[in-house]
């Protein structure tokens, strides 16, 4: 008896075609080899399965039992296999999982508020967990498998970790709209006597990215308020003459206030998307990160 591990699956699929048309000819032609070739894989076969498997009749072949009943056999082999090469499909809907983000507090307002909104109507059975991570390795976390994507800034990564840009960021200087300089485009002098709220992603910092563009023209700012978190900064700059530098992605979200351009350049920062490469092929989690790319359009 042949063991299956010397058995060439090629011989199966001639096998069936040769059960279809019962005529070595014809099946060549399907195959597109010569019909000698054709005689020689019958032969083949003859040997693998110790039977005849086929015997002349008036008009051509005739199966015997034994081919009939391996014919079934092969059948379901080579569908199974059809099976297992063809293209995995998902739906979302009945997509079943947690997906871990580790996003900075403004990112998780900018992309994945949205992107749990999207995933309520698209695929309602993910669960989603957002953790922060600023301060910490976002490669360690990866490898402790304790995130399963990051929306960071560029700094934040590596260039060995699987990754995909998804915007530029820039800075803006925003107040109320009822604030005295609201409507009046800021002079450099009028920018450093302000009272400033500062976003700081550490906590209890004072000093940031506008800061060290000031620092190089040999100025200062007046930062009065360092707070943590996004939430009480709509109203610390709607209820008083407090000011702030905020990235313009974030202040187009912030109700009641306006934004100008500040009277210097302030270096940006580049918001990425990275994942560990034990997702890189995983399909579940490649059409969560194209619903990413999605959110952002």
């Amino acid at each position: 008896m042949t063991d299956i591990r010397t058995l060439d699956l090629n011989l199966l699929k001639a096998f069936v075609i040769l059960l279809d048309e019962c005529n070595v000819s014809r099946s060549a032609q399907r195959l597109s080899i010569t019909q000698p070739a054709m005689s020689g894989i019958l032969n083949r076969l003859r040997e693998s399965f110790n039977d005849p498997l086929f015997v002349r009749v008036q008009h051509g072949m005739q199966p015997t039992d034994r081919a009939i009943e391996l014919g079934h056999v092969a059948r379901r082999v080579l569908e199974e296999i059809s099976g297992m090469l063809a293209p995995p499909k998902l739906e979302p809907a009945n997509l079943s999982m947690t997906l871990r983000i580790g996003a900075m507090d403004y990112v998780q307002q900018i992309i994945a508020l949205p992107l749990i909104l999207r995933l309520r109507r698209l695929a309602p059975n993910v669960k989603v967990a957002l953790l922060p991570v600023q301060g910490q390795n976002i490669k360690t976390l990866f490898d402790k498998n304790a995130i399963d994507l990051a929306l960071v800034g560029q700094h934040h990564i590596s260039d060995d970790m699987p990754q995909m840009r998804l915007y530029e960021e820039h800075y803006v200087c925003v107040m109320s709209k009822m604030h005295p300089m609201a409507n009046t485009a800021l002079t450099l002098d009028e920018f450093c006597k302000l009272p400033f709220a500062m976003l700081s992603y550490n906590g209890g910092e004072f000093r940031g990215a506008t800061d060290i563009a000031l620092q190089k023209l040999g100025r200062k700012r007046k930062v009065m308020v360092s707070v943590d978190h996004i939430s009480l900064l709509p109203q610390l700059l709607n209820d008083s003459d407090l000011v702030a530098v905020l990235p313009k992605h974030l202040a187009q979200r912030l109700p009641n206030v306006r934004l100008q351009n500040p009277p210097i350049a302030i270096d940006g920062f580049t918001i990425m998307m990275t994942w560990h490469e034990r997702t890189e092929h995983d399909m579940a989690h490649r059409w969560l990160r194209n619903i990413v790319l999605e959110v952002l359009k």
